[in-house]
């Protein structure tokens, strides 16, 4: 989302089946990476794990596979000018959930430029009906 507005969106299958938490980083460190690819400067990222936004918050140390992906998202938060965190109920997350369940279970990634799906762009317009 930027100004009001919603520009793209992807999907990934993975074949590993992560638990949650890690999931939702690697989401994360997806997403940053494909925000960096498209040149964006300042980015948002919000996300309904609470565990997740406080590490990244705080900036955690240590030898976990997802201490490491924070690392990770750490590194890349370097190539932006601002990054900000939010954790958001889950209720607000609506379009990320809806992004992560159209994707059929078939190893790949899909990304959407200017044009959502319909489901998504349906969970788009309930997320600014919040908003009025």
């Amino acid at each position: 989302m930027g100004e009001g507005g919603c520009y793209g969106g992807a999907s990934i299958a993975r074949t590993e089946c992560w638990e949650p938490l890690i999931a939702e980083a690697l989401a994360v460190l997806d997403g940053l990476q494909e925000a960096r690819n498209r040149g964006d400067r300042n980015v948002m990222v919000e996300s309904d794990c609470l565990q997740l936004v406080d590490a990244l918050k705080e900036k955690r140390k240590g030898r976990s596979m997802f201490s490491q992906i924070i690392d990770d998202i750490l590194v890349i938060c370097n190539d932006f000018q601002s990054v900000l965190w939010s954790h958001t109920s889950r209720i607000n997350n609506c379009v990320p959930h809806s992004l992560a369940h159209i994707m059929p279970r078939v190893v790949g990634r899909m990304v959407w430029v200017d044009v959502l799906p319909r489901i998504a762009n349906n969970a788009v317009m309930f997320d600014i009906s919040l908003l009025i």
